[in-house]
């Protein structure tokens, strides 16, 4: 077929408008396909290791039965566990701070006690806290807080066939994203505006830094999170509550604030309710937990492509925002390739000869 730069130029237009296209159709589904593809990548090593033994379609079904052995299962098992504790949280709730009721549990009275004879001693207020103030405050809030926990348990019931088709989908991806993995290289060199070895290079630059942050940082979370939910299960008698605290602050140690925005809370209050010496204890296990990341980054993530504390907690809300919970992931990797692009763009401008660095000086 004969060539013609203007026929060039037309093909390119129609193939960015397909994408364009293709994106905004498939949106609806820009997560599965966002989380089949960052898992098809963590996995095409092994992936390529075994197709060098076997057939292609072979080594992608294994690779699969690998990657839920290894990731989907265990989440899986620990979801299920977490339904339940949340659920036997929503009861517990329900049967204390139900609707009707008239009067505080010993505890809370205890601690309304605790704090009214602490700041008599600052105030001189014979009364900071009242138990009618308290149970008005209950009673406006704790529905609402039912409610939200309620909807979210019957979201999870109501939303298992959309997860049905989901998880097929997520399959498929994953296996045509392992098979065809060179060729869409292949096709984004092909379109990228750059030179094949420069898009190549950022390529290889964006997968460096998402396989660190992807497998590092969450790794990292995870480990620091059941840390933290033993000491509080081991000090306090939280066991029925294990999994659902070990979910929740492997979330929060994904952004730079950490879980302790939520754990040191709980001590101080379970201390003020009488528990002082468990607490005492607790806080000194978190606080060296805590400490544990320092220890831990420079074994998972490299330090040449860290991103600095603000730009995490830029992601992780940004991703968010967008994506939900697994936004957490996803913000990270989007910002990995911004930041990469403008860390490309800024080595490219120092490698320009010096007349056109003042040229662009002049033009700006």
């Amino acid at each position: 077929m004969e060539t013609h730069p203007l026929t060039a130029k037309n093909w390119l237009v129609v193939a960015l408008v397909a994408l364009v296209l293709g994106a905004w159709f498939v949106l609806p589904y820009i997560g599965v396909i966002a989380l089949a593809a960052l898992m098809a990548f963590l996995f095409f090593g092994t992936y390529e290791r075994l197709s060098r033994k076997m057939r292609s379609g072979a080594a992608a079904t294994l690779t699969f039965l690998f990657s839920l052995a290894v990731v989907l299962v265990p989440v899986i098992i620990v979801g299920t566990f977490t339904a339940f504790q949340l659920t036997l949280l929503v009861n517990q709730v329900t049967s204390t701070f139900g609707s009707n009721f008239t009067t505080v549990p010993a505890a809370l009275q205890e601690l309304i006690t605790t704090v009214n004879t602490i700041s008599r001693s600052f105030t001189g207020a014979e009364h900071l806290i009242t138990t009618q103030g308290v149970l008005d405050f209950l009673q406006s809030t704790i529905p609402g807080v039912l409610k939200t926990l309620t909807g979210f348990l019957t979201g999870v019931v109501g939303g298992v066939p959309m997860a049905i088709i989901l998880v097929i989908m997520y399959m498929f991806l994953f296996y045509e994203f392992l098979v065809y993995g060179k060729k869409i290289t292949q096709s984004i060199v092909a379109l990228s505006p750059f030179q094949p070895e420069v898009t190549r290079l950022y390529l290889a630059r964006v997968g460096l830094m998402a396989n660190a942050m992807a497998k590092g940082q969450l790794v990292m979370s995870v480990i620091i999170a059941v840390l933290e939910a033993l000491t509080l299960a081991f000090f306090f008698n939280f066991w029925d509550y294990f999994f659902l605290m070990a979910v929740a602050f492997s979330f929060f140690n994904l952004i730079p604030l950490g879980a302790g925005i939520i754990i040191y809370p709980i001590i101080f209050i379970v201390m003020l309710l009488g528990q002082v010496w468990p607490g005492v204890g607790a806080l000194i296990v978190i606080t060296a937990v805590s400490n544990l990341e320092s220890v831990l980054r420079p074994r998972f993530i490299p330090k040449s492509i860290t991103l600095t504390n603000g730009l995490t907690m830029l992601a992780a809300f940004g991703g968010i925002a967008l994506y939900g919970l697994l936004g957490v992931i996803y913000g990270p990797i989007i910002m990995i390739i911004i930041v990469t692009s403008i860390q490309m763009y800024l080595d490219y401008y120092q490698e320009l000869p010096s007349w056109k660095k003042k040229a662009n000086k002049t033009a700006v």
